[in-house]
């Protein structure tokens, strides 16, 4: 197409060969800034990044904790085997990332061996029946 006041085609604006990336688009966007702009910007990335690093030490801290928390958990389970039959404990930990929950649980009759040792009463009953009822 051609400008009809002058007679000459426009200049195509400048395009890149790639796209953009948003971290392009920031660095121009910084590079734009006057000096209180900038300052403004620099103070708002301090406060985020103290932000961030609080953030960081107390998931530290909930992970740590929680650590320690299980392994408790698993010996007060290890002492409940040696000294009691059947037992159920539930337990909530907060971890860095979210919340466990663990359940550890012991019963000595289970409804597959209750299921078992009738199969093989049964059994025993007919194999009896047809070894010697006959």
């Amino acid at each position: 197409m051609e400008d009809e006041a002058t007679g000459l085609e426009p200049i195509p604006k400048k395009q890149s060969l790639f796209p953009l990336s948003g971290e392009d688009i920031v660095d121009s966007a910084l590079q734009n800034l006057d000096e209180t702009q900038a300052r403004r910007v620099t103070e708002k990335a301090a406060d985020e990044i103290v932000r961030l690093a609080v953030e960081k030490r107390k998931a530290e801290y909930r992970n740590t904790a929680a650590q320690d928390e299980m392994r408790n958990l698993i010996n007060n389970a290890n002492i409940l085997d040696q000294t009691v039959g059947d037992y159920k404990i539930n337990s909530t930990f907060e971890t860095a990332s979210g919340t466990t929950n663990v359940e550890i649980k012991r019963a000595s009759t289970t409804p597959v061996s209750i299921i078992m040792v009738v199969g093989i009463v049964l059994l025993t009953i007919v194999l009896a029946y047809f070894l010697f009822g006959s």
